[in-house]
């Protein structure tokens, strides 16, 4: 027997069945994953039966969005049901009653909600029932809101270490171009002489000093 999700969380719980709403399953997302907890249907969706379970990373998650849906071979068929279950009620009125029931459930049962996404380049759909429509475009918000405040987080976390490397490169640059000119000035030093009178560093070859015009020996 298929049994309702747990949830401190009201909002986080959905009804899959239109004629066992009471059975639910649960879908959450956090800052980093959603989480589906839900049963399955059987019988143009109207029985739960098995479970499904799944976890998505928000970092692949994209395209989510929410439609609705028309099936109309429950649609019809819940009609037929229906209209039986009428024409029935002046020989057997239970019977006649049941069969309404069970046609209205089958109509209802063809107004499909549904919660789509794309994990990965994967697709992915979960149907509710159509009174579940608010609520799963509530759902739809959240996980667009986590969505977005992730990839702001995550383009955040890049720019700054985009600007922390530049900014290093800027000062590697600048330390190798102090000791460029260092080397420069101790390269010019090496293959120059002084002046004796003054102290100017001249040329190797200079023969007077072209500060105070000393005769260099």
């Amino acid at each position: 027997m298929v049994q309702s999700v747990n949830s401190t969380n009201s909002d986080d719980l959905f009804s899959v069945s239109l004629i066992t709403p009471w059975i639910k399953g649960s879908i959450k997302v956090d800052n980093a994953f959603i989480y589906v907890d839900m049963p399955n249907t059987i019988l143009f969706g109207l029985l739960p039966a098995g479970k499904s379970k799944d976890s998505s990373p928000l970092s692949g998650v994209t395209n989510v969005y929410t439609s609705k849906s028309y099936k109309l071979g429950s649609i019809i068929l819940g009609i037929v049901l229906a209209l039986i279950g009428f024409s029935m009620f002046g020989s057997s009125f239970a019977a006649g009653l049941v069969l309404l029931v069970i046609g209205v459930a089958v109509f209802g049962g063809g107004i499909k909600t549904a919660l789509t996404y794309e994990r990965s380049g994967i697709t992915k759909v979960i149907e509710f029932p159509f009174f579940e429509a608010q609520h799963v475009d509530e759902l739809e918000g959240q996980i667009v809101g986590k969505i977005q405040a992730y990839q702001d987080d995550r383009n955040g976390r890049m720019n700054a270490e985009r600007t922390m490397h530049q900014s290093h490169e800027n000062t590697q640059q600048i330390v190798d171009a102090v000791k460029g000119s260092a080397t420069a000035k101790n390269e010019s030093v090496a293959s120059g002489k002084f002046c004796p009178n003054c102290g100017s560093l001249l040329a190797q070859g200079a023969s007077f000093c072209t500060h105070c015009g000393t005769k260099i020996n």
